[in-house]
């Protein structure tokens, strides 16, 4: 996570007259879903003339439900905002979403190349490969995001992202009661890590190769400064306790 203290170092170390500096802070980081202390960090960059961009690509879809997406407080608070609905969104992988406070912003990107928007051409009709994707000929998966919420609307998806959270939350609670596994911490969205008991890096990495080779579960890694850990990130709404109770058990008996 981004410490609110040494990021205040930082700012404040830089040398004067005011240059133009970025902040990325994050809501959902890749390995533990931890999120970053947002409103402090937003006062920080207020206060040292920054500009902040918030990475919510994991945690940003809380924002669909009324009970978690005070998680996200400040997010509001930021110049920009990327999101990837791939994960609790439930879109393609290349399904992401870069939020600006004004069109303005994206002025940019209106850049012409004769090659792929010449005037004549967009005059005569011919798509203007540019203005569909930024990727030029890839698909604009943004058609699939706009149909879902159609489809769902907010509170549809919503409750989606709460059932797969409250998995997550669940299965902290089987593996707090296991006295043979290690809880790395409460899951800020729905990734939880832990591992056996007093495993060393080792002896995890032994355990998870083992479920994949048996074809039994297919569980990440994450490393933090308290070592390895085995990495499990909830995402399927209609995970059942029974699915999760098989999963600890599974590692249960995988532990030498």
């Amino acid at each position: 996570m981004l410490d609110p203290a040494r990021l205040h170092d930082t700012l404040a170390e830089l040398p004067g007259p005011p240059h133009p500096v970025l902040v990325v802070a994050t809501a959902g980081t890749t390995d533990t879903g931890a999120i970053d202390p947002l409103p402090r960090i937003a006062d920080l960059c207020d206060r040292h003339a920054a500009t902040l961009h918030i990475d919510a690509a994991y945690g940003g879809p809380l924002l669909f439900s009324d009970t978690l997406r005070t998680r996200l407080h400040g997010l509001d608070r930021a110049r920009t905002t990327a999101l990837d609905l791939h994960k609790l969104g439930w879109q393609p992988a290349a399904a992401g979403l870069l939020a600006v406070p004004d069109s303005a912003v994206l002025a940019p990107l209106a850049h012409r190349a004769d090659y792929l928007n010449a005037h004549d051409d967009t005059a005569a009709g011919l798509p203007d490969l540019l203005g569909r994707s930024l990727r030029t000929t890839r698909r604009p998966d943004i058609l699939k995001i706009a149909v879902t919420l159609r489809a769902l609307g907010r509170r549809g998806l919503g409750d989606l992202v709460e059932r797969a959270c409250a998995a997550a939350q669940h299965l902290a609670d089987l593996i707090d009661s296991r006295p043979g596994l290690d809880l790395y911490a409460r899951p800020a969205i729905s990734t939880v890590l832990f591992r056996p008991a007093g495993a060393d890096p080792a002896a995890v990495a032994a355990v998870r190769r083992r479920l994949l080779r048996e074809g039994r579960a297919v569980l990440g890694r994450a490393t933090t400064c308290e070592g390895l850990w085995l990495k499990a990130t909830v995402l399927n709404p209609h995970t059942q306790p029974s699915d999760l109770r098989a999963l600890v058990a599974l590692v249960e008996g995988s532990t030498p």
